[in-house]
């Protein structure tokens, strides 16, 4: 006798139909004759997208806000009462947002825009040398940050840097529960800010202002010499008029005059430059104050391929873990758990490493950038080196040229030449000068607020709301979320529009949910008239898809079945049966879910004798049928079923049976077992010309559906199509390809 896990050979004659190829969207022998087969419509599969966690809010929400407040409840106020006070310390600083430019100004040509301005101070003061002076000063030493596996990283995350509406006000602050070590924390990083950052930076500034004091020094030094220069050559020629030259003179003496002016343009260039070239190699040689931040590494490990990777692996190997978790028993996939756990722990280590190694391209790229400037600078001071030796040469060549138009009188002219430049560019000298002397007497961009951060006298009391008030709210939307996800998770029907693309099944029709109490009362000929008129329509629709189905395919013997129990699979097949009555058509219910009959108690008639007795031949055929008060209807039902009768379910009087049946009516509504928990339903399909399959709003769910359409599948049994009972507005009207079938 076959099993339930192994089907009999299908069924073959004019109604069977051939078994397709499984597929992945629909299952297999689930199309619909003369309509190909839809892939799934994501936008309507259940479990998936907004409406699915709506639906499942509906159907959920009083467990979920019951459980979500017993849950929450001894949460907020265990958070109220174990919340240990917390204190903090800050302190203030003025960012200026402009600044007057200096003379030379090397590492600042554009004015900085001040959001990075801003940005770059955050990252100034949680950058590790600002953090490591601090945590190196006497009264920080004796604190319990000392006493972390890693100070500088814990230092680093708790403190807080902050522009407070965008304002010029900058905030440092760090929270404890003890004030005055977060007070002498925070003075202790504003004090190695200003010392490593601010005061470097004022420095720069009196090393620029020495710069100029030297040079004009120089100029001034050499000015005096040119013109003592031009007093003697004076007396040894007894005039300095140009009396005596002519115009070729005037001409030889103006390019000389220009020469010289473009030489002492490039020598002045030469010497900025060389300023520039003296301040970008002192940065150079101290590469420890290049700073990367975590976001930056950050962005460098997401964009690359071996940390994605690596990433990636991770994620396979903790999926891996999870369904040997599901599918294996504790004691088999615990090897194997620990082996995959073990090279994640190796894929985490290479991932650590590969993040270091990012830290560090990304400082020597930063390096790099500041050697292409001073190469940059350099092969600018060569070009220059050589404009210099060129009008070197070319002042040369015009004085020899020069020299036979009377050499002294051009060495006075030259000689005038030279101081009056040397007059206008220590003029610019001085005028820089002083400006930058008054630059660095003036307030600097950022100066400190106050005295610095004072232990805090009264901790922060709103915190404490906060965190209960978020653990409280936490502890309500955890439970009612999980609820609310295993309903979800669970791809249960929601509306009858998700079932074709959910499962393959065409929607052969769709009835309200009819209250239980009203439904013994719809199977009298005068019961149930409210009710019975919001059935007739959509039946009618169904029973003329079968009329239809009866003509073109002969089909005859209509099996009725779900996949699970208490899907209204009973229901629809007494309503389908009423429904064929009424067409005039000799219509039998028979009720062959033996396990548990329900047709005797909806059509109130006795429960033997039925199939039990038939099949035990305790009484023959005719028998057992029964007349009901609806015309055209009988009714046959379960009878007393035992085990034994349940295994002979496979033996050839069941076959019999169902040919007595085709033999004396023309329709056959079998209502019979759920597929999957027992596999009574499986012997009997392969009796039936078709299925219809009974769809409840809200409980039956895909996974289930699917199962049930692939084990019929199995038996080559043709779906004819699903019935979505819902609710009560609920009435769907929709096509389905039957060859020349008009619409329901």
């Amino acid at each position: 006798m076959p099993t339930s896990d192994q089907p009999p050979e299908p069924v073959s004659g004019p109604n069977a139909l051939p078994l397709p190829a499984l597929r992945r969207d629909v299952p297999a022998g689930l199309e619909v004759v003369g309509r190909p087969a839809l892939a799934t419509d994501a936008s309507l599969s259940p479990g998936s997208g907004v409406s699915a966690y709506l639906h499942a809010c509906r159907r959920r929400w009083l467990v979920a806000t019951l459980l979500g407040i017993l849950v929450a409840a001894p949460i907020a106020p265990l958070i109220w009462f174990l919340h240990k006070p917390v204190y903090t310390a800050s302190a203030l600083f003025h960012v200026a947002a402009t600044q007057q430019p200096i003379l030379f100004d090397t590492d600042n040509r554009v004015a900085t825009a001040f959001e990075i301005y801003k940005s770059t101070q955050q990252q100034y003061v949680k950058s590790r040398f600002v953090i490591l002076a601090a945590l190196r000063k006497p009264e920080v030493k004796d604190l319990p940050v000392q006493r972390e596996s890693d100070p500088v990283e814990w230092l680093t995350r708790r403190l807080r840097v902050e522009f407070p509406g965008n304002a010029e006000i900058m905030t440092i602050s760090l929270q404890g529960e003890n004030p005055q070590a977060a007070a002498a924390l925070v003075n202790a990083v504003v004090d190695a800010y200003k010392t490593e950052v601010v005061d470097v930076e004022q420095g720069q500034r009196r090393q620029r202002l020495n710069d100029l004091d030297r040079i004009y020094t120089e100029k001034e030094t050499e000015m005096r010499r040119k013109r003592s220069e031009l007093k003697q050559l004076a007396e040894q020629l007894g005039s300095s008029e140009r009396d005596t030259l002519n115009l070729k003179q005037q001409f030889t003496l103006q390019q000389i005059a220009t020469y010289r002016t473009e030489l002492m343009n490039t020598q002045f260039k030469l010497m900025r430059n060389q300023g520039e070239l003296n301040a970008l190699e002192g940065m150079e040689k101290h590469p420890e104050t290049t700073e990367v931040s975590e976001v930056e590494v950050n962005t460098m490990l997401w964009s690359d391929p071996t940390a994605s990777q690596l990433t990636q692996k991770i994620a396979d190997i903790k999926k891996h873990a999870e369904e040997m978790k599901s599918i294996s028993q504790p004691s088999v996939a615990g090897s194997r758990i620990n082996h995959l756990q073990a090279d994640e722990q190796e894929i985490q280590r290479l991932l650590a490493s590969r993040r270091t190694d990012l830290r560090e391209e990304l400082k020597r790229r930063r390096q790099a950038g500041l050697h292409g400037q001073i190469e940059t600078l350099k092969a600018e001071k060569t070009l220059l080196t050589d404009q210099e030796k060129q009008l070197t040469k070319a002042v040369d060549e015009a004085k020899k040229q020069a020299e036979s138009f009377g050499g002294s009188s051009i060495d006075v002219e030259m000689m005038r030449g030279e101081i009056s430049f040397l007059e206008g560019l220590l003029k610019n000298i001085a005028d820089e000068r002083e400006k930058l002397m008054i630059e660095i007497q003036n307030r600097p961009r950022i100066t400190p607020i106050g005295k610095g951060a004072e232990p805090p006298s009264a901790p922060d009391e709103d915190r404490k709301l906060q965190y209960t008030l978020f653990g409280g709210l936490a502890g309500f939307l955890v439970p009612a979320g999980l609820i609310v996800w295993w309903d979800v998770r669970r791809r249960r029907i929601n509306v009858t529009d998700e079932v074709y693309p959910s499962t393959g099944l065409e929607v052969i029709g769709a009835v309200p949910l009819v209250p239980s109490r009203a439904l013994q009362q719809l199977t009298t000929i005068s019961g149930g008239s409210r009710w019975r008129e919001r059935m007739i329509e959509p039946l009618d629709g169904i029973a003329a898809r079968l009329l239809h189905l009866a003509e073109k395919d002969r089909t005859q013997v209509i099996l009725v079945s779900s996949a699970v129990g208490g899907e209204g699979k009973t229901t629809l097949a007494t309503h389908l049966s009423l429904s064929l009555a009424r067409t005039g058509h000799r219509t039998l219910l028979v009720d062959f879910d033996l396990r548990h009959p329900a047709i005797d108690q909806v059509m109130d008639v006795p429960l033997e004798p039925g199939v039990a007795e038939i099949l035990r031949k305790e009484i023959d055929y005719a028998g057992a049928v029964q007349e009901t008060s609806i015309e055209n209807l009988s009714v046959l039902p379960a009878g007393r079923a035992d085990r034994q009768l349940l295994a002979s379910l496979a033996n050839g009087a069941v076959k019999t049976l169902f040919e007595q049946f085709r033999a004396d009516y023309e329709f056959i509504l079998v209502d019979t077992s759920p597929v999957l928990p027992v596999p009574d339903a499986r012997f009997l399909c392969r009796h039936a010309d078709g299925v219809v399959f009974s769809v409840l709003r809200d409980v039956s769910n895909v996974p289930n559906i699917l199962a049930a359409c692939e084990v019929l599948a199995g038996f080559g049994v043709r779906p004819i199509g699903a019935v979505v009972t819902g609710s009560a507005g609920e009435l769907h009207y929709q096509r389905m390809s039957l060859g020349d079938a008009p619409p329901g």
